[in-house]
């Protein structure tokens, strides 16, 4: 019997090397006056090396959370490993493109700052896809195409989805961090108000103001640019911010409470929470218990000793 799946998830894997930061100026002050001075080591900045892209995290989160996950993505033998292992165990099939993976360096401290370079990740166009991810794809429920901001191809995978898949088949993306490609971002939200590219968006709040100026909308207060952004994309857009995440289809927003902690790591936290909105949607959650079901999840993430994505039963006892 051929295999479905809950969500199909693509493109990007990176390797992430984290770097602790207990003052992110001081340390950059730091590097600054040793390569003034010739160069040197800086000792004691505590550091770890994790799997990550926003595809990866993403697939992973969800299959932790138990959803039957397809994830096409890309590697090189040098980082297939780790890329392998993280998914051992777990309901997920990985299918990997021959191309390097990406490399990422973040800085973490109350907020992280990433240099990446993206490999595989910057040229992944729908030729990549073969007969049979295809048919994966269509027997997938969601799919998910992330990391736009990495992939120059990414407009271009967007159209060959919708042309392949037809318009009922649900299309997630999130786009990740656009900012320095503003010209062309706006190019695909206004190709996505005619064509209607994707069903739903997921944005932190920085993407989303930045979306807003694009499309002209001056509101500034997020539960008002989340319902405007659903309703000029024609998307339920899903919105998470540091005090509160929203959800609109473009009339009413739905909305739940984020609790502040003392959080171990920033990066991946918004690819958990992703899963977790995915994964109250495909379970029938209502709005509020919904974007409630991602804000814990990804609380957990942020405050678990390791990074590891939790699983339902650990959420819904949060």
């Amino acid at each position: 019997m051929t295999k479905k799946y809950d969500v199909a998830v693509m493109h990007d894997y990176f390797v992430d090397r984290l770097v602790h930061a207990k003052s992110l100026p001081r340390l950059l002050r730091g590097v600054s006056e040793k390569a003034k001075g010739g160069g040197g080591g800086i000792h004691g900045v505590s550091q770890e090396d994790i799997r990550g892209g926003n595809a990866v995290n993403l697939a992973h989160a969800l299959a932790r959370l138990g959803l039957r996950t397809f994830l096409i993505t890309h590697s090189e033998r040098a980082h297939r490993g780790l890329l392998e292992a993280t998914f051992e165990g777990l309901d997920a099939e990985v299918r990997v493109k021959p191309a390097p993976a990406g490399l990422t360096v973040a800085f973490e401290e109350v907020v992280n700052v990433m240099l990446g370079d993206g490999g595989g990740a910057a040229d992944f166009g729908p030729e990549r896809l073969d007969d049979e991810d295809w048919a994966a794809l269509e027997r997938s429920k969601v799919v998910c195409s992330v990391n736009w901001a990495a992939n120059k191809r990414g407009t271009d995978l967007l159209v060959a989805l919708r042309r392949r898949l037809g318009e009922e088949k649900p299309i997630f993306m999130d786009p990740a961090d656009f900012r320095d490609r503003t010209t062309e971002f706006k190019g695909l939200l206004l190709r996505q108000r005619k064509e209607k590219l994707v069903d739903w968006v997921s944005m932190n709040e920085g993407e989303a103001l930045a979306s807003a100026r694009l499309l002209g909308i001056e509101r500034t207060d997020l539960r008002a640019v989340c319902e405007n952004l659903a309703r000029r994309l024609r998307v339920v857009l899903d919105l998470h911010a540091a005090g509160q995440s929203y959800s609109s289809e473009g009339t009413e927003v739905a909305s739940a409470r984020v609790k502040a902690v003392d959080a171990r790591r920033l990066t991946g936290a918004g690819d958990v929470w992703d899963a977790g909105v995915i994964y109250g949607r495909l379970k029938g959650m209502d709005e509020p218990a919904r974007l409630d079901f991602a804000n814990k999840a990804a609380r957990l993430y942020l405050t678990n000793e390791s990074p590891v994505p939790p699983t339902a039963e650990q959420v819904e006892r949060a």
